[in-house]
């Protein structure tokens, strides 16, 4: 019989704070793939928010734009442009999402999210982006 060794275990406190909870990712799967993307344009960009390649780095994604983007992306964090400056950021590329929190920057006061969920549902899913509608 072999001799039995002890382990021990090393346990190690970290600071910080957890974000609370959004709901962003949905699914079995959730995030399946993560990477930092640039982002060239300027303003206020949630968590959630829709974004596509531009000339030089990624910006907020158009309607019209999503169908022939090279590469289309979600931001994970929340982060704020200066004019004439970027930012590196993590941004999800394939996985599942809550249709309800994703960000459509086109989307206007009085559109219907719904409608616009189903508008872009084809072109998210052939980049691996898929929507689904989770029952609060």
């Amino acid at each position: 019989m072999a001799d039995k060794t002890p382990v021990t275990l090393k346990l190690f406190r970290t600071e910080g704070t957890i974000p609370p909870p959004d709901d962003l990712i949905a699914g079995s799967k959730g995030a399946v793939y993560t990477d930092i993307v640039k982002v060239s344009a300027a303003g206020e960009f949630k968590r959630g928010t829709l974004m596509m390649t531009g000339t030089d780095g990624y910006i907020p994604s158009t309607q019209a734009g999503l169908a022939t983007a090279n590469g289309i992306c979600i931001l994970s964090e929340t982060i704020t442009v200066s004019e004439n400056e970027y930012a590196e950021t993590p941004a999800y590329f394939e996985g599942e999402f809550n249709d309800a929190r994703i960000i459509f920057p086109f989307e206007g006061e009085n559109d219907d999210h719904d409608a616009l969920v189903e508008s872009v549902r084809d072109v998210l899913r052939s980049a691996k982006i898929f929507l689904r509608h989770i029952n609060p």
